[in-house]
């Protein structure tokens, strides 16, 4: 008797603590998008969307907030209860918001759950300048003197703090003109209202399949799925490498019971194929990071986004 009672009790434990871990979550998720709808991260998180909900059996209900360029959105997030049911997706912009002096809060007011996607900037011009590569760009802008006019997506949005980060590596001058949208700036470098952009592939890929527009240029460690012509800086001899990256980040805070959960789901989401094939059509690399390697990339991307926003800022 006392051998069944001790065997049911372990098993009573055991049951005790898998319900315990199963208990999360047992309600609706809000996912906040701190942009509009249609715009990159919103893609991204919608595109991921369902393989979450099956993963963390539960809802997952995506909020668009915008407004300050993430600011509102993000702060939004930051207020919430560190519970694990308010999460977001943090990209860049999350440091360069804080190197402008926009915000109240700090990238380390949240918790880096996971970075799922990453992707470069390309610097595309239009393809009546004639250029065919970055050493000849360079070359004519240096001898010139002339300044290149480059679009971006914002007033100090990361794609704006890349494009004067490039301009200083490269050694030239670049007029950056900011527009409302990414889908903009490219209307007008394809129309030669301006001479270049800087943006991320998912935004400048039709236009350069269609031979308007030319990539000179990516910031990436590796070349772009989505763009595998065009070089990266670090193949140009520039000791230079910034990508765009977006995961998931929650309040700071949340327990780690939480977060292995929230791990643990991103790991099965990333591997749905409609997601893989989602993230293809953007232009994006599916490279998961978590736990100490997932710190130390936001340390190291945060310093360098955050001393160029500052920069801009002066």
């Amino acid at each position: 008797m006392k051998k069944t009672i001790l065997t049911l009790s372990v098993a009573a434990v055991a049951l005790s603590s898998s319900l315990t871990f199963g208990d999360y979550p047992d309600k609706n998720i809000e996912f906040i998008v701190p942009w509009n709808a249609g715009g990159g991260a919103d893609n991204v998180v919608r595109a991921i969307q369902n393989p979450l909900e099956e993963a963390l059996g539960t809802t997952v209900v995506v909020r668009n907030v915008s407004g300050g360029g993430g600011a509102v959105g993000f702060s939004t997030a930051i207020a919430a209860k560190p519970d694990g049911y308010v999460v977001t997706i943090p990209t860049n912009a999350t440091f360069t918001l804080e190197g402008l002096g926009n915000v109240g809060f700090t990238y380390t007011d949240f918790e880096y759950i996971a970075r799922v996607l990453v992707e470069p900037y390309v610097l595309a011009v239009n393809s009546q300048k004639g250029w065919s590569s970055l050493e000849s760009m360079v070359n004519e802008l240096q001898n010139s003197q002339a300044p290149l006019m480059v679009g971006a997506s914002g007033v100090g949005s990361s794609t704006h703090v890349m494009a004067v980060a490039l301009a200083e590596e490269l050694g030239v001058n670049f007029q950056v003109v900011p527009y409302d949208s990414g889908a903009n700036a490219v209307t007008a470098a394809m129309g030669g209202h301006i001479d270049a952009v800087v943006l991320n592939p998912s935004e400048v890929v039709s236009a350069i399949d269609s031979g308007r527009l030319h990539a000179i240029v990516t910031t990436g460690e590796e070349r772009s799925g989505a763009i595998p012509d065009s070089p990266t800086m670090l193949e140009e001899g520039y000791d230079f490498s910034i990508s765009q990256w977006r995961g998931v980040a929650a309040p700071k805070g949340i327990s780690q019971e939480v977060e292995d959960r929230w791990v643990e789901a991103i790991k099965t989401a990333v591997e749905d194929p409609e997601f893989q094939r989602a993230a293809e059509m953007m232009g994006s690399d599916i490279m998961p990071l978590f736990g100490d390697e997932l710190d130390q990339f936001v340390e190291n991307t945060a310093h360098v986004m955050i001393e160029e926003a500052e920069k801009l800022a002066q």
